[in-house]
């Protein structure tokens, strides 16, 4: 039985990932930086993943693990080869992961939540044969209490999709291989449609001190932020990108769903970490609000999602620099200094007038019994 590697054994590497092939086609490697993850992996030898579909149902798959490896401890056999390589760090890690790679002939497939990291692993290999993918899906590091008592392993994970450059071999399963248009239509949707307001619930979220994204898609006044900054989304789009409008409504109604889904327990702490790479130039806030203000308008809810990111609290967070920032620097020097806005530009000057506003509207909202 051919193997495949999987480095990166979190949400999407160990709890979608395995899903998209035939029971017992590949063997499973995992590669992981957690010890504690890999030490029990290789003693369970096996992990549960549950799917959850749009209407809170459930199914049950028990993944057998042929091997797990520590990073630092991983060392590729040029005797027997994986079918494929796929990774699933983060963006920031992406470097590192695939050093044990150089010299692999076969596809090496990034599900990171950045297109360039595809340039950056091809150059720390000196290798063409790295291939973006985008997995349309929520997946969850954790499961329910229930879940978790039975299989201190398991995990919650939507029924999504895999889309991969169609430059990488063919590896059967339920993929969607696709050319360099589709693949644009489809990652600029993911990076829009769903990471702009899927991580402005998590900022929410954590200002409003919940567990779980569908937690803060219960409360009205704070769904109502997260359902403007899709529609804020969705008009410029629409105004900016040669996209069609009904797959672009489709996918939006479709986040709306999966967000509110209690049954995928996706945790606010996996989907806000790490704010300062989410609050980048051209990525899915600031770069965002930029498109929108190009195409002629001031998106409100996403500013107030900015504010929330700027607002994120966690000592334990590799940017946790951002939060003693905040609280010594005025907040004109923090969008300047911090998040590279020049001063004098439009959403400078609506973040440094606003922000005080916006602050005292999101307290409001964390005491407001009512919401």
């Amino acid at each position: 039985m051919q193997s495949i590697l999987i480095i990166g054994a979190g949400a999407i590497g160990r709890g979608f990932l395995p899903w998209v092939f035939p029971e017992n086609r590949y063997a499973l490697t995992f590669v992981d930086v957690n010890e504690q993850l890999v030490d029990a992996l290789r003693q369970r030898g096996r992990y549960t993943s549950y799917m959850a579909d749009p209407q809170g149902g459930l199914r049950k798959r028990v993944f057998p693990v042929a091997a797990a490896w520590r990073l630092a401890d991983f060392r590729l056999a040029a005797s027997e080869p994986p079918a494929a390589c796929f990774v699933a760090v983060g963006p920031r890690r992406v470097f590192e992961a695939v050093a044990p790679l150089k010299g692999y002939a076969g596809p090496i497939i990034l599900l990171e939540n950045d297109d360039k990291s595809v340039e950056v692993a091809k150059a720390a290999l000196n290798q063409d044969n790295v291939y973006f993918a985008i997995p349309d899906v929520i997946a969850s590091c954790t499961a329910s209490a229930e879940h978790l008592a039975d299989d201190p392993l398991a995990l919650h994970t939507e029924n999504g999709t895999l889309h991969i450059d169609s430059r990488a071999a063919a590896l059967g399963g339920d993929i969607d291989y696709c050319d360099a248009a589709e693949l644009r239509k489809q990652w600029l949707a993911k990076l829009y449609l769903h990471n702009t307001p899927h991580c402005i619930a998590a900022y929410l979220g954590a200002y409003l001190r919940l567990k779980y994204v569908h937690d803060v898609m219960a409360i009205p006044k704070a769904e109502r932020i997260v359902r403007g900054a899709v529609d804020e989304m969705l008009k410029a789009l629409k105004l900016g990108w040669d996209i069609p409008h009904d797959f672009l409504d489709w996918y939006a109604q479709k986040e709306l769903r999966r967000f509110s889904n209690v049954a995928l327990h996706d945790p606010i702490a996996r989907v806000a970490r790490e704010p300062f790479r989410k609050l980048q130039l051209d990525g899915r806030l600031i770069g965002a609000a930029l498109m929108c203000m190009k195409a002629g308008f001031i998106p409100i809810n996403i500013v107030t999602g900015i504010v929330a990111a700027v607002l994120f609290d966690d000592g334990r967070d590799p940017d946790r620099h951002i939060i003693f920032a905040k609280d010594f620097l005025p907040p004109a020097i923090v969008f300047s200094y911090l998040l590279q806005l020049r001063p004098g530009e439009p959403l400078h000057a609506i973040l440094a007038e606003h922000f005080p506003d916006i602050v005292a509207r999101l307290a409001a909202l964390r005491t407001d019994p009512i919401r």
